[in-house]
C-alpha cells in the first residue's frame, strides 16, 4: 500500500516515537543524555487506571520520559512493578535497536563502554546493501537496548 492510500484510509500521520521498557529510568536518562547526547523532558508518572487499560498490563503505574535528539524522539517507561528483566538476544524476534550515523564510531564506543554499555557486535566494515564502505557495529545500552552505529563516509 503507498503512502496515499495509507493517508486515505487513516488520515495524515507520522512515526511519532520508538519507546522502551527500563528497569531503572533515571540510570536510562544519564546514560542517553550524557553520552549519546539527547535531550531529557521531565520524568513523568502514570498513576490512574486508564494507564494500564492503555497499555494492557494490569494494575500499570509508571515512571517515563521522552528524550530527543538527532532528529527523533524515543521514550523510556519503568513499571512500579515490574517482570524479571531479561535482555533479549539480539536473533530474538520482537527484539528492537535504534540506529545512528554519527562521525565517529571509535570514540563514542568508547564513551558507551566507559559508561555501563557493552559490545553486541565488532566494528566491521560493511560490503553490501546501501551502507556498503561504512563502518559499524551493534552494541548495548547499560540495560540491554540494542544501537547500531554507523560511521558518516569521510569527507
Amino acid at each position: 500500500m503507498t503512502d496515499t492510500a495509507y493517508s486515505n484510509k487513516w488520515g495524515a500521520s507520522s512515526l511519532d516515537h520508538i519507546g522502551w521498557i527500563t528497569p531503572d529510568i533515571d540510570r536510562s536518562v544519564r546514560f542517553w543524555t550524557e553520552v549519546m547526547g539527547f535531550e531529557a523532558r521531565p520524568i513523568g508518572e502514570r498513576r490512574q487506571p486508564w494507564i494500564a487499560n492503555f497499555m494492557g498490563v494490569a494494575g500499570a503505574q509508571v515512571r517515563l520520559v521522552h528524550l530527543y535528539g538527532h532528529g527523533g524522539h524515543i521514550e523510556f517507561i519503568q513499571f512500579d512493578e515490574p517482570d524479571e528483566p531479561s535482555i533479549p538476544r539480539g536473533s530474538q524476534p520482537g527484539a528492537a535497536h535504534i540506529c545512528l550515523r554519527i562521525k565517529d564510531v571509535s570514540s563514542l564506543r568508547s564513551d558507551i563502554m566507559a559508561n555501563g554499555g557493552s559490545l553486541q557486535g565488532e566494528l566491521t566494515e560493511i560490503t553490501e546493501g546501501i551502507a556498503t564502505g561504512l563502518r559499524g557495529l551493534y552494541m548495548r545500552d547499560p540495560h540491554g537496548v540494542l544501537i547500531e552505529l554507523v560511521e558518516l563516509p569521510k569527507s
